[in-house]
């Protein structure tokens, strides 16, 4: 929104000095008041028009207002009603401005904050207050997914060339691919999810699912497989787990670790909703595998297989809550039912089910179902420790991308473990440019900044400091 005007602070204290006896609208502009206290983020480019709040002073008929310092670049201060008016024309540091104003004998002032910002992309039409926004690298293939190493370089999948690329922490694509994976492409195939390693920073190894052309009764089959980095490409390729089910669609490929180093896997019910009720069948399914050899951990809910949760359609996007270790996964309806859940070992999310079937305590918890088409493809927490803050909601929310909303929401989570929403936010919204601008993946970076994969590019979000 042009102009947004978050006040960060209440009335300090009763000030009243006049915009009674003057307007400033600016043609096209945004109106705001501020007060003594306030906090104003403006952008750089942004029409934006600021009276000052509260009634006149005294019974004078002539007022006379000013500032200082000086107002940054391409605003404009007006003397007889303290408006601030203009467009910013760089970007300024966070500073503190005095508006004072006379009356007679009588002189009033307030202390305004005011910083500028960053313009946005042309690919966003919108940004929460408080953050800036730029466009970090640019895609020439279709992304799948991505993920952000700990020393600044950033993973990414190419859907359809089968090529894993990382991108150098000046947002430049290394010219040599670190892996290449011949893939099956069409509908839902492809190289699909991609996850580092926990301890990345020792062993090095980047895991990915992929479907590939398979021999036998079925053209395809989905793998999901290792590498070591090692100046910058991936050796001693790895298979960890083979042979999964596949269709067109609906073929799921989302990795995750949880909190104990177990490696998540989510399989859709490649266009077989029973399949995802079948406890003989992995389809429709996440799993919970050892990530050094895909074998089943001992403390799954079954200790003979890999499965943990059932009753998914196409679950695109997990996330791990960093310090319950709670796991969320947003599950893909057919025209409408996307779902986020809170995924219990055990438990049914009742895709595939019979309208008419109960499984009581052992129905997964649904946190949020849209009876729209919204599409999740990412989630995110933020890391808990050892990055810049951000401000307290922002700081506990699980971010999701969106393909058909164009946007990035984050979700206020509450309770003891965390599974009330208290608000959805829409934090970041791309401008709408045909089938441009699709996020894809959400995903934050060693230093706390948000990572947004598009179908065209890489995007960083910071704090505005």
């Amino acid at each position: 929104m042009s102009g947004r005007v978050p006040l960060g602070a209440a009335v300090a204290a009763v000030l009243c000095f006049g915009c009674s006896s003057g307007s400033n609208d600016t043609s096209g502009a945004e109106t705001f008041g501020y007060a003594d206290g306030a906090s104003i983020e403006l952008r750089v480019g942004d029409s934006v028009s600021l009276m000052p709040t509260g009634g006149a002073i005294g019974d004078a008929s002539v007022r006379a207002f000013s500032v200082s310092p000086p107002l940054p670049e391409g605003l404009s201060f007006d003397g007889t009603n303290g408006a601030i008016a203009g467009s910013p024309a760089a970007t300024a540091a966070r500073a503190t401005y005095r508006v004072a104003v006379t009356a007679g004998t009588q002189e009033l002032s307030v202390d305004v904050e005011l910083a500028v910002g960053l313009a946005l992309p042309v690919e966003v039409a919108s940004l929460e207050g408080g953050f800036e926004v730029v466009r970090f690298a640019a895609l020439p293939q279709q992304p799948g997914k991505f993920a952000t190493a700990p020393d600044g370089r950033i993973f990414v999948n190419e859907l359809l060339t089968g090529q894993i690329r990382i991108i150098a922490r000046n947002g430049q694509m290394e010219p040599v691919p670190f892996a290449t994976v011949t893939v099956e492409t069409g509908g839902h195939r492809g190289l699909l999810g991609l996850a580092l390693s926990p301890d990345f920073e020792n062993d090095g190894f980047v895991y990915a699912s992929a479907v590939l052309p398979a021999a036998g009764p079925t053209p395809a089959k989905l793998q999901v497989l290792r590498w070591r980095e090692g100046g910058g490409v991936g050796l001693d390729r790895t298979v960890i787990l083979d042979d999964l089910p596949v269709s067109a669609f609906n073929n799921g490929g989302a990795l995750a670790f949880d909190s104990g180093g177990q490696l998540l896997v989510t399989v859709g019910d490649v266009e077989v909703p029973a399949s995802a009720q079948d406890d003989a069948a992995l389809s429709g399914k996440l799993l919970r595998v050892r990530a050094t050899d895909g074998g089943v951990p001992t403390d799954n809910p079954d200790p003979a297989s890999r499965a943990f949760a059932k009753g998914f359609r196409n679950t695109w996007a997990v996330a791990v809550h960093p310090t319950s270790g709670a796991i969320y996964a947003a599950d893909n309806g057919p025209t409408d039912g996307d779902e986020l859940n809170l995924v219990r070992a055990g438990f049914n999310y009742e895709w595939g089910a019979d309208p008419d079937a109960s499984f009581g305590a052992q129905t997964g918890p649904r946190l949020r179902f849209w009876s729209d088409v919204v599409v999740p493809t990412g989630l995110a927490f933020r890391p808990a420790e050892g990055v810049v803050a951000w401000p307290a909601a922002a700081q506990s929310s699980l971010f999701g991308s969106f393909y058909d909303q164009e946007h990035v929401v984050r979700f206020e989570l509450s309770g003891e473990q965390a599974t009330d929403i208290d608000r959805e936010v829409e934090f970041l919204q791309f401008a709408i440019q045909g089938n441009l601008n699709k996020p894809i993946d959400v995903q934050f970076g060693p230093d706390g900044s948000l990572f947004v994969l598009t179908n065209g590019a890489v995007f960083r979000v910071t704090r505005v400091r």
